[in-house]
């Protein structure tokens, strides 16, 4: 372990997100790898399940806040950074890898630990400032989870094409259970919080389509959120009510995209599309639209469809003002430039599933194709050590883009 560098980790852990499970797996098993890894949460508290999830290595994580569980306060500033200060000297950190956070660090940034950054969404929500600018300045690289993450920061917030860089895509494990595509009905299938950014009312649109040519088609809705009501008022309007089923919150995703023939995901905002993988991984066929990173999953006609974000958001306030929400830009693949949202067209999207509906053995070998890009193109451990061999040999100082 000695001859690995140092490395901290200022990462939030207080919530249970998709950074948080995220870090604990990635700090576990490159810790097992041999990895000096020490992680410094930016709050207090640690939500349980993390916290249970890294009890074997309560060592490594060192607070920022002041010493064994004490919480100094910071209306007497220089007794917090006299601790920070003291923490940083005896830790020797070689490098500081910065998650998803660009402002409001809860510890003075070292000048003398070269800076990474983990980019996982939160370019989108940033807007280019004096303090930001400072920030960006400082990286010596940026590890991002799709394409579409690091042309926003080129693009948006002024990163240097020169700054060395790492696109790692989110990675998972196959799980043993997978789509069958034998049943008597055709289930399309949602997952999402249900607001306006992930337009699930496009999936409503989309089978309300299928079904004045289908008889049985059904759609499936996994989340919760602000829409629910206006999406059930609208199933019911459109007498929908014995098609559209939604399920809330469900605990066992993966029996949910078992149950699927295809998935539909309509966000017009998507740094890299969890749920798509997601689903793509149980062997389901996936529609995307052509914005941000959601087609870096999808290889058109081969596991899914990519369909262009020809649509004004602003058409959806036909149904409800509720489903348009607030003007956004994105990343368009196609343009490579930041663009006005827009979403895709559930014409385009039942011409691709009436298609689908008609063969279940296409289904069941875009299922399998989908399986096999998952584990060449999105393995867990080729994912782990990408990014370790980067931060190993950036802290050497030995990097390129890559």
């Amino acid at each position: 372990m000695g001859s690995q560098p140092k490395i901290g980790h200022l990462v939030s852990l207080r919530n249970l997100g998709g950074v948080e499970r995220h870090f604990s797996r990635f700090f576990t098993t490159m810790l097992e790898a041999g990895n000096d890894y020490h992680v410094l949460p930016m709050t207090d508290r640690i939500h349980p399940i993390v916290q249970e999830e890294l009890s074997d290595h309560f060592w490594r994580i060192h607070s920022v806040k002041g010493p064994r569980g004490i919480n100094l306060p910071r209306q007497i500033p220089w007794l917090r950074s006299t601790y920070q200060r003291k923490l940083l000297k005896s830790l020797t950190l070689e490098q500081l890898v910065i998650w998803n956070k660009y402002r409001n660090f809860p510890i003075a940034l070292p000048n003398d630990v070269p800076i990474v950054h983990f980019e996982r969404g939160s370019a989108w929500f940033i807007e280019p400032a004096p303090d930001i600018q400072r920030y960006v300045e400082r990286w010596s690289g940026v590890i991002c989870n799709s394409h579409a993450s690091l042309r926003m920061l080129q693009l948006k917030l002024g990163l240097s094409e020169e700054c060395p860089a790492l696109v790692a895509r989110n990675a998972m494990s196959l799980p043993q259970v997978t789509a069958t595509h034998d049943g008597d009905v055709f289930r399309l299938g949602f997952a999402g919080r249900l607001t306006a950014l992930k337009a699930p009312v496009v999936a409503l649109e989309t089978i309300r389509l299928l079904r004045d040519i289908h008889a049985n088609v059904e759609l499936h809705i996994a989340g919760d959120g602000p829409l629910r009501h206006p999406l059930q008022a609208l199933v019911t309007r459109w007498g929908l009510a014995d098609v559209v089923t939604f399920h809330g919150a469900v605990k066992e995703m993966s029996e949910f995209y078992c149950t699927l023939d295809a998935f539909i995901c309509p966000s017009w905002r998507e740094p890299f599309g969890n749920v798509v993988q997601e689903a793509l991984a149980h062997g389901v066929p996936t529609i995307v639209g052509n914005v941000d990173g959601l087609p870096e999953q999808v290889i058109a006609g081969e596991n899914g469809a990519v369909l262009p974000t020809i649509r004004s958001i602003g058409e959806l306030a036909e149904h409800d003002l509720a489903f348009v929400g607030p003007e956004v830009r994105v990343y368009s693949p196609d343009e490579d430039a930041i663009v006005a949202a827009r979403v895709i067209s559930p014409v385009a999207a039942a011409e691709v599933l009436d298609k689908w509906i008609a063969s279940p053995e296409l289904r069941c070998e875009m299922g399998r194709r989908a399986r096999q890009i998952l584990a060449e193109r999105f393995d867990y451990p080729d994912y782990c050590s990408a990014v370790g061999d980067f931060l190993d040999r950036l802290a050497r100082d030995d990097v390129g883009c890559a």
